[in-house]
């Protein structure tokens, strides 16, 4: 049996696992890849493990670069036994573990909403050089890109008044749409709603949270639970170097963003989208502007208005 070191433990992650009583399964794997695999626990909760050093609430950081795809197979069951994690063939010691401190900071600095709208005009401009084939932005992805440019229609409605629920009828219209394991709509979704909710408070303004039960209606379950993760800013050290800086004072942004983008296939690209275009809504709110349609039509998205009530 392999045997692996746990080095570190988000607090999600370790809430599941401490709660497990010693000896029982505490959920199964539904999806191994090389470097990482995902488990979904009896309690509905989803945990990562990878070799990657990032953390984050749901992740296990492990000490190992073995191919996991190789040893774990979907459906398998993963059990807890004094202080350690079994499958089949796989021993996870979580004995020498460390704690990730924090499961979410609550942003607290004062905006400078004049930076934090040159840099999503920065960034908007950046992603529109950049390949961006394949994600939410691509244009030769008619039915796709046709949703994603009626959605940010709909996020224009925000600058004037509460139009939540028309913003979530729109955006589970493009949840699960695009390809790759989290689609391009779900990334775009998951970039908005974590720039948004981060600096709503500023502006007066209520958080979205989309339903659970309505997003895995319409995308994989691990996507779903991602995107939920991140509405609630539950989420990995990396993006929240983003939330930090546009909640801060909005100079480092468009560094902080920067780094988001070689993510995934088109993750990155997705993700960051979604963030330019909450934080241009944001700033239209704040500075009374209406700037965000020269930032999507930057981005490719060619909106002029919102749609009519």
């Amino acid at each position: 049996m392999l045997t692996i070191q746990a080095d570190q433990l988000g607090q999600l992650a370790a809430q599941a696992i401490d709660a497990s009583v010693d000896g029982t399964v505490l959920g199964e794997i539904i999806a191994a890849f090389p470097n990482s695999f995902y488990l979904r626990t009896y309690e509905d909760q989803l945990l990562f493990f990878t070799s990657r050093t990032l953390p984050s609430p749901i992740t296990v950081n492990l000490g190992a670069s073995e191919n996991f795809a190789n040893n774990i197979r979907p459906h398998e069951k993963l059990r807890c036994q004094n202080g350690k994690l079994f499958t089949e063939k796989i021993s996870i010691d979580l004995t020498q573990v460390s704690y990730h401190p924090t499961l979410h900071h609550s942003p607290n600095g004062s905006p400078d909403f004049s930076s934090l709208l040159e840099a999503s005009e920065v960034l908007s401009t950046i992603l529109s050089v950049i390949d961006t084939k394949g994600s939410a932005l691509d244009a030769t992805l008619c039915p796709i890109h046709d949703s994603i440019t009626d959605f940010v229609r709909t996020t224009l409605n925000l600058r004037t008044r509460d139009t939540r629920q028309e913003f979530a009828d729109g955006a589970l219209k493009i949840a699960g749409l695009g390809m790759g394991f989290t689609p391009s709509g779900d990334d775009l979704l998951l970039g908005f709603l974590l720039a948004y909710n981060s600096l709503a408070h500023n502006v007066n303004r209520a958080p979205i949270h989309l339903e659970l039960d309505h997003l895995v209606k319409r995308t994989s379950w691990i996507s779903a639970k991602l995107l939920d993760y991140a509405q609630r800013s539950l989420i990995d050290e990396q993006m929240q170097e983003v939330v930090d800086s546009i909640s801060n004072n909005g100079r480092d942004a468009v560094l902080a963003v920067e780094t988001l983008i070689p993510r995934g296939h088109t993750s990155g690209v997705d993700i960051a989208a979604g963030i330019v275009l909450a934080v241009s809504v944001i700033c239209d709110v704040a500075l009374e502007q209406e700037r965000t349609e020269h930032v999507a039509m930057r981005l490719g998205v060619p909106v002029e208005a919102p749609l009519p009530v």
